[in-house]
């Protein structure tokens, strides 16, 4: 059987081209400049990976800064300073962020990290921070 050709009822138009806008290229809004004034240190970190995990004694290969104490030092998408940090292996930096419990022993964890780091470390900017934390801790703790 063959086929015929479909034929159009009405015939096309000679219309120009729809008009089209160029397409605009979105500028990026322009970046506050970053608030954050909270203490770094790549150097106290370095320092805090070299110690034992203060869980379980193990080596130690992350810098756990602390979470869930509700002191207003972290929350969404902001780290706790860096004089708030403490030797972690991987399977303990696992269960203090799964388990309430090892959150709540974080305190006393940290202190004993902060006592060490004022021990190594001379200069000015490390030893007021940690000196700063180690205030703010027994101040939070004496609230209890």
């Amino acid at each position: 059987m063959k086929r015929s050709a479909i034929q159009r009822k009405t015939p096309l138009l000679n219309r120009a081209p729809m008009a089209r806008k160029p397409i605009q290229k979105r500028r990026k809004a322009a970046r506050k400049a970053s608030t954050d004034t909270r203490w770094r240190s790549e150097r106290y970190l370095a320092f805090v990976r070299s110690l034992p995990c203060c869980a379980c004694g193990g080596r130690a290969t992350d810098a756990h800064h602390v979470i869930g104490l509700h002191w207003g030092l972290s929350g969404m998408a902001t780290t706790a300073p860096d004089s708030f940090s403490m030797p972690v292996c991987r399977v303990c930096h696992q269960a203090i962020h799964a388990s309430p419990e090892m959150q709540a022993r974080q305190p006393g964890l940290l202190t004993d990290t902060i006592n060490r780091g004022l021990d190594h470390f001379t200069d000015e900017p490390i030893v007021g921070a940690l000196a700063d934390a180690l205030e703010f801790i027994a101040a939070k703790e004496d609230a209890k």
